[in-house]
């Protein structure tokens, strides 16, 4: 199967697109959206959008970055969808969409007008499963925004592990935090993984707190070739 991939350079979508890879689909597009910070965006996300040109590279898959300039956060996908699946360029679209009905409900709207597969692999999964399935996978991931009562300038940075997953499960239980942050409480930035063919090394970096949120602002990234690739 020939598909694109809504892709953040979060956890959930990367490692909706390596369930796909394994199942071995074909993943010929990634498609990020750069939301417009003048407005919330209930639909993406993008604390680290920039650098997912460089995780694209990483996993040697063309990106299609697609500014997203309207109130209906789904216009500017919907046209560049469309015109791949007139191309036969593609027959479904994956997303990492874990429990949110109003993205799940959008995303097959999109896909039934379109006449696309929409593949959720993580849809309803028990999300600390789902977290303790990312790290066992050697997925590497760092919280790059935090935007919930209950979380600190600490997490900012923290990498995801067995010790951080049982801290959000703490979370959940004291704030109904979502453990994999479903509901926009905190977003994630993979620098390695199955899929890359070259680790990413933040090399600079800026964090921004107020009260209860902030964000991780990545300056700079390094690259570096791996046991068995070539630079």
């Amino acid at each position: 199967m020939r598909l694109a991939a809504l892709f953040s350079g979060g956890k959930d979508s990367t490692y909706a697109i390596y369930y796909a890879v394994n199942q071995g689909w074909e993943i010929r597009y990634l498609i990020t959206a750069i939301p417009k910070r003048e407005y919330e965006s209930f639909m993406w996300h993008y604390p680290t959008i920039k650098w997912t040109k460089v995780q694209a590279d990483a996993m040697g898959i063309k990106q299609l970055q697609v500014e997203v300039s309207s109130r209906d956060e789904m216009k500017e996908i919907v046209e560049v969808l469309s015109e791949l699946k007139k191309k036969e360029e593609i027959e479904g679209l994956i997303s990492g969409v874990i429990a949110s009905d109003y993205q799940k409900n959008r995303l097959d709207m999109l896909c039934e007008d379109l006449n696309l597969k929409l593949i959720a692999p993580l849809w309803q999964k028990d999300p600390l499963m789902l977290l303790n399935e990312i790290i066992n996978s050697n997925f590497r991931v760092i919280v790059v925004s935090a935007s919930a009562y209950g979380f600190t300038k600490e997490w900012l940075g923290k990498e995801l592990n067995k010790r951080t997953v049982a801290e959000l499960k703490e979370l959940h239980r004291k704030y109904k935090i979502h453990p994999c942050g479903e509901g926009g409480e905190f977003e994630t930035f993979v620098y390695d993984c199955p899929l890359f063919h070259k680790k990413l090394e933040i090399v600079d970096y800026e964090i921004v707190w107020y009260r209860y949120s902030g964000a991780l602002i990545i300056k700079k990234i390094a690259m570096h070739k791996k046991h068995g690739n070539q630079a």
